[in-house]
């Protein structure tokens, strides 16, 4: 086994995939969700450039982390499925729900405050599209979404005898040598969960505003 395999089978190196991919993702998410309240600001759309002239200027944050937070997040999927490998709370599970709900529930709010059908449509769409998966991947257990399906060294944790397949989960449950999960391992999928998406917020800030404890757009009457 070559040194790079080593390193990249040992507990550190899912650790380190599962905070990384849950930072990215929530450090780009969060990004997009400003991007999104800010052109909804302005309008609902805005430009820069082109042979046509503009009504609405986008603002320079706006140009930079509209198309940048979309590979940013893929990137963070990406990470988690190569590095994490199962440990934490599976983004690979999380991501498309996260995404589809979270900019869902922008659209219905927006339906909302400014009584925009098209607001309540879009928004009720994203909603199922987002809610859909996560209910079948529910279904195939529970303990998988929340907690992953094994520990840092990559021992399978035993789930409960209902447990099946999933579409993002193709290995069978409870495999020979599986072992139940403790408090522990509860513990630390949870705590490296808070602290990434809080690192992942606290510096999407910084980028788009400048500052660490800027309030959410809509707060500040973006809508």
């Amino acid at each position: 086994m070559t040194t790079l395999a080593a390193l990249y089978a040992t507990p550190a190196a899912r650790i380190l995939g599962a905070f990384a991919s849950w930072f990215l993702f929530a450090l780009n998410f969060t990004l997009l969700y400003f991007v999104a309240t800010t052109v909804m600001s302005l309008g609902g759309s805005c430009a820069n450039g082109g042979p046509y002239v503009v009504a609405v200027h986008c603002p320079a944050n706006v140009d930079l982390f509209a198309p940048g937070s979309v590979f940013g997040g893929l990137f963070a999927v990406f990470l988690g499925a190569t590095l994490a490998r199962g440990f934490g709370f599976p983004l690979l599970i999380w991501a498309w729900p996260i995404l589809f709900c979270g900019l869902g529930a922008v659209f219905l709010l927006e339906g909302i405050i400014a009584g925009d059908p098209v607001g309540w449509i879009i928004g009720s769409l994203f909603e199922i599209m987002g809610a859909v998966p996560l209910v079948l991947e529910l279904r195939g257990s529970a303990q998988r979404v929340f907690l992953g399906t094994n520990n840092a060294s990559g021992v399978r944790f035993t789930e409960n005898a209902r447990a099946q397949r999933s579409m993002m989960v193709r290995g069978a449950p409870n495999p020979e040598g599986a072992l139940r999960p403790t408090a522990a391992n509860w513990l630390a999928t949870v705590g490296l969960l808070a602290v990434a998406i809080w690192a992942g917020f606290v510096v999407a800030n910084l980028w788009f505003f400048g500052t660490p404890g800027a309030l959410w757009p809509i707060s500040a009457g973006a809508l």
